[in-house]
C-alpha cells in the first residue's frame, strides 16, 4: 500500500496497486479558498488512518517554506492589484500570495481586511511570517511580512520592486499581526 501526491490529487493504492482512496482538491488561489473537489475512501479497518494521512499530505502540499517563497518574489515588479510572480505585486497582493503559499489559506488582498483578520501583538513578539502595518486601520500606508532579525519583505513603491527592508527605530510599524 502506498500514497502518491500529484498536483491537486492524492491517492492511496492497495496491495494490488489499485487506487482505493482519492482526494481531489484545489489549493487556495487569490481569494479563492482551499476546496476539496471530491473524495473517496474504500471502507475498511484502516480508513481513518488513510484519511488522516491523505489530508495531512494535502495540507503539507499547500505550505511552503517562508524563505523559498521570499526567493520566488524578490525583485518582482510593482503592479497595482498584482498578486502573482508572473505579473508583479502590490503590497496586499504580495501578502496574499505569501500567506496562501506558506499557510495554505485563502487570504484577502485588501490590506485593511488583512489587518482586521490577524491577531494583534507587540512588535517585540513578532516572528517570521507575521505581518507589519504602518498607518491607521482606515489608512494603511505600508505593510510587509516580517522575516526576523528586524527585516521585512514589502513592495517598495519608490524602487518599484519587491524587496527586503529593515524596520527602522524612527519608523516602526503601528500594528503587528499574526495568524498564530
Amino acid at each position: 500500500m502506498a500514497y502518491k501526491m500529484e498536483p491537486g490529487r492524492v491517492i492511496h493504492t492497495n496491495d494490488y496497486d489499485e487506487v482505493d482512496s482519492e482526494i481531489v482538491f484545489k489549493a487556495p488561489d487569490g481569494e479563492n479558498a482551499f476546496e476539496i473537489v471530491s473524495a473517496y475512501f474504500t471502507p475498511g479497518t484502516r480508513t481513518q488512518k488513510i484519511q488522516n494521512t491523505m489530508m495531512q499530505m494535502v495540507m503539507d502540499s499547500m505550505r511552503a517554506n517562508l524563505s523559498d517563497v521570499v526567493q520566488r518574489v524578490l525583485g518582482k515588479p510593482y503592479q497595482l492589484r498584482g498578486n502573482r510572480p508572473e505579473t508583479g505585486f502590490d503590497v496586499g497582493g504580495l501578502i496574499q500570495y505569501i500567506y496562501n503559499n506558506i499557510y495554505g489559506v485563502s487570504f484577502s488582498n485588501d490590506v485593511k481586511k488583512q489587518l482586521a483578520s490577524v491577531q494583534h501583538l507587540p512588535l517585540n513578539e513578532a516572528m517570521p511570517g507575521d505581518l507589519l502595518f504602518w498607518g491607521t486601520p482606515d489608512l494603511i500606508s505600508n505593510a510587509g511580512v516580517y522575516l526576523g532579525g528586524g527585516r521585512y519583505l514589502t513592495v517598495d513603491l519608490m524602487g518599484g520592486i519587491v524587496m527586503i527592508q529593515t524596520v527602522s527605530k524612527t519608523w516602526e510599524p503601528d500594528f503587528v499581526g499574526s495568524l498564530r
